[in-house]
């Protein structure tokens, strides 16, 4: 790989994440040093009419929550204590969760493995093995579990998919509607609801909430950009979600449903 394109790729990263990376360096740092992340929004294939949020066919969702064309989530437990997941989109570059918020390094010329660079950040992977480093510290990690991105195959009227344990629940965002389903309580109950976005915040802390009265009691759900695993499996995933409904507050973890099939 010739040195001129891949200054010409960090500059257009640096572009799009100016403020991320100076974020996500003195986070990754703040962890390390304790003893131990962003970008647009991302739409389903339908177009937007100009009329307002209102009129929209699809929900806008941050970029943060999705893979981006990556294959797998994957999990890496690190030391000092800290977990992070990552995947990668294509062979240009590396989207790194940490529990903070998410962001995305470019490839950089390395002798073996492969290496990921973007400001005071570098990921380091060699096999199962990885080293993060900034400029205040080092992670070393180790590759803990792997899980396939959630698709329009498994998912095909979904745009965003989120569940938990202890009750088992789950929450369906439509692809074509500002309408969301959730199916709680070990899948013996079920309530579709119409909702409007509360909130919305881009870049590496990217967040959303969404609220609704239209169901048989107000619900709130909370997705913040960060690495998340299954309580139950240690399956990672990119968006840690919290929904209030019914009096009562649930946790999991949630993905934006890739497009293809």
């Amino acid at each position: 790989m010739s040195k001129a394109p891949q200054a010409g790729r960090d500059r257009r990263a640096l572009h799009r994440h100016p403020s991320s990376v100076r974020w996500l360096a003195l986070s990754v740092g703040a962890l390390l040093l304790a003893g131990c992340a962003g970008g647009g929004q991302h739409q389903s294939s339908a177009t937007a009419p100009s009329s307002g949020l209102a009129a929209l066919k699809s929900p806008l969702m941050p970029s943060a929550f999705f893979a981006d064309g990556g294959d797998a989530f994957t999990a890496w437990r690190c030391t000092p204590s800290q977990d992070l997941v990552t995947t990668t989109p294509d062979d240009s570059r590396l989207r790194l969760w940490t529990a903070l918020g998410e962001t995305e390094l470019p490839r950089a010329v390395v002798g073996a493995g492969s290496r990921y660079e973007l400001g005071g950040l570098s990921f380091w992977r060699q096999g199962r093995d990885a080293r993060v480093e900034s400029d205040n510290g080092r992670l070393v990690c180790t590759l803990a579990s792997e899980r396939k991105t959630a698709t329009r195959q498994e998912h095909p009227d979904t745009i965003f998919y989120a569940g938990g344990n202890e009750p088992g629940w789950n929450v369906s965002l439509d692809r074509n509607s500002h309408s969301l389903t959730l199916i709680s309580d070990y899948g013996q109950a079920k309530d579709t609801f119409d909702y409007r976005v509360a909130s919305v915040t881009n870049g590496g802390d990217a967040g959303m909430v969404l609220v609704s009265d239209s169901g048989r009691y107000p619900m709130e759900l909370d997705l913040r950009a960060g690495a998340c695993f299954d309580d139950m499996s240690g399956r990672p995933w990119p968006v840690k979600v919290t929904l209030r409904y019914g009096g009562r507050e649930f946790h999991g973890c949630g993905q934006g449903v890739e497009a293809r099939d």
